[in-house]
């Protein structure tokens, strides 16, 4: 019966897995294009089961049957596809398991998912302890049942693979960083909000509120902001936490914008809403108010339905929201 045991970190991981690859060069010879060195045992510090996951890349699949006895006389077991087509499996070790190899045709894209998925987690030590800290626990939870030791991770282990796609593909943009901060304002149940009139967010519902002038704290830039784009008198009462929003989308040179937004409770205590005065830097049409039914993606701005949200909620959410199929809604 195969015990599930996870160990610490140990360099000798990268020794064993180079000195395999040596192996398998050995036998597939010209058919490979590249090996990696895949899996929990790839990566620094992360607690692991002690099976070096080696990932061939091979010119043509359909050739590396042929290999099989070969793969025998070294020790390994062929698995054929083993429930992923396209693939070629093998164990080692029997019970004791030592090594495992999977082999794909380049251009494969399980290739692309399993080097991301590796190369997020060198990058990301916090996410590497938190996975190897389950994985511990698990095994001892488990320590005869791999079944439920996979399914235990499983969530965890997606949640994991969808953020190392997402900083796949942050890593290849060119991000517009912007800072402000905005008031969130209610009235009979209805949101204050702005009709905007520049920026990525352009022709859509945003809140009151914008970036710093030299010398502003964060209270005197939400009150002057707010006055010029409402024309309203607030009490800032509370600062209610900050958010940040990853937008996919062309804005001057960059292609992507990152938002933080830091989000304040305010009271309307003098003044009336009136048409703001027009000046370089003015985006603002105007202020409305309006109810959540009212609001959508294709009317409204991040910050206005996380407003909302935390209306809702009394909650915002640590975690970044990202926006991959933003629009701007020219003229």
């Amino acid at each position: 019966m195969r015990k599930v045991e996870v160990k610490e970190f140990s360099k000798k991981w990268a020794t064993d897995f180079q000195q395999e690859s040596k192996s398998l060069n050995d036998i597939f010879k010209e058919e490979i294009v590249e090996i990696h060195h895949i899996g929990s045992t790839s990566i620094e510090g992360l607690s692991a089961k002690p099976i070096i996951d080696i990932m061939p890349v091979v010119r043509d699949i359909k050739r590396v049957d042929a290999y099989d006895e070969q793969m025998i006389q070294l020790g390994y077991t062929p698995k054929g596809e083993n429930g992923l087509p396209g693939r070629r499996y093998f164990q080692k070790g029997g019970d004791n398991r030592t090594h495992h190899v999977h082999i794909y045709e380049q251009g494969n894209p399980e290739i692309e998912r399993h080097l991301i998925f590796r190369d997020y987690l060198r990058k990301h030590s916090v996410e590497a302890k938190k996975y190897g800290e389950l994985k511990r626990a698990l095994s001892q939870q488990f320590p005869y049942d791999v079944e439920s030791y996979v399914n235990g991770k499983d969530k965890f282990v997606q949640s994991l693979e969808e953020k190392a796609m997402r900083w796949n593909n942050r890593i290849k943009l060119n991000f517009h960083r912007a800072f402000g901060v905005y008031g969130i304002c209610i009235h009979e149940n209805k949101l204050l909000v702005i009709q905007k009139n520049g920026g990525p967010y352009i022709n859509r519902y945003d809140l009151p509120g914008g970036n710093l002038e030299t010398g502003e704290s964060l209270q005197e830039a939400i009150e002057r902001e707010f006055y010029e784009e409402t024309g309203l008198l607030i009490d800032v009462r509370k600062q209610i936490g900050a958010a940040d929003f990853i937008i996919h989308t062309d804005w001057r040179e960059g292609t992507a914008v990152h938002h933080v937004a830091v989000f304040y409770e305010v009271e309307h205590v003098g003044g009336s809403i009136s048409e703001p005065l027009q000046f370089e830097g003015q985006d603002s049409l105007g202020a409305v108010w309006i109810s959540e039914q009212e609001t959508s993606m294709e009317n409204s701005s991040p910050l206005v339905l996380k407003a909302f949200e935390w209306l809702r909620t009394k909650k915002i959410s640590v975690e970044a929201t990202y926006y991959e199929q933003w629009k701007v809604k020219e003229n």
